[in-house]
């Protein structure tokens, strides 16, 4: 058995100010995806936006698969 909660979101925070919020955080995505690439010598960042993608994927997935056979 587990929790599950969902957090109230802020009073009067439309679509506006939930992408500010987005966008400030921008140029320090964009500094870790630099640092990716270079550190793992892609040829672009979008190779290496699209191996964090996968990994991200592959992650949920086998988290998935434990999940449901340790629940079964």
């Amino acid at each position: 058995m587990g929790w599950f909660y969902v957090a109230p979101v802020p009073g009067r925070m439309g679509y506006l100010a939930a992408v500010e919020r987005a966008l400030t955080l921008a140029p320090f995505v964009d500094r870790g995806l630099s640092w990716f690439t270079v550190k793992l010598k892609f040829e672009s960042q979008g190779k290496a936006f699209m191996a964090i993608v996968g990994f991200c994927f592959a992650l949920a997935i086998i988290l998935f698969l434990v999940v449901t056979l340790l629940w079964a």
